[in-house]
């Protein structure tokens, strides 16, 4: 089995995983913002949810979209091809928003403690779709 082949048979699990991080991410951080719990978790978990300026309601908009998102995640995973419009913005907004973080995370003092996840959550949810996502799209163009 050829790189292509085998990314084209792992491209829809991998869209799915996609969904399912943003899901397993963003329910929570929707559910705890909009009801204002996220200082009651441990701290290094409340680290994770925390938006900084803005907090609550910068959390409640960025996890209403990223919800949406991994909704059409999910039904596009059923035919890629057919939704490439959709999976490259996928990629390349979410490379961008992972890039800006990473600025952020360093260059920013008050976002240093950001850096660990900024890196974690970029890599776990562009890297490999995007692994999968672009022989297929190469093949799919030709």
């Amino acid at each position: 089995m050829n790189h292509r082949s085998r990314a084209a048979s792992w491209l829809p699990v991998m869209i799915r995983v996609t969904a399912v991080g943003y899901l397993l991410f963003f329910l929570p951080d929707l559910v705890l913002a909009s009801t204002h719990h996220v200082s009651g978790l441990p701290p290094l978990l409340a680290r994770l949810f925390d938006w900084g300026e803005g907090g609550d309601a910068v959390a409640v908009m960025f996890s209403t979209v990223y919800v949406v998102w991994a909704l059409f995640l999910f039904r596009s995973a059923k035919a890629p091809l057919a939704n490439r419009l959709f999976l490259d913005f996928n990629l390349t907004a979410n490379s961008a928003h992972f890039a800006a973080m990473l600025v952020m995370a360093i260059a920013m003092s008050d976002e240093h403690r950001h850096l660990a996840g900024v890196v974690a959550l970029g890599l776990l949810t562009t890297v490999p779709l995007a692994a999968c996502w672009l022989p297929v799209r190469r093949r799919g163009n030709g």
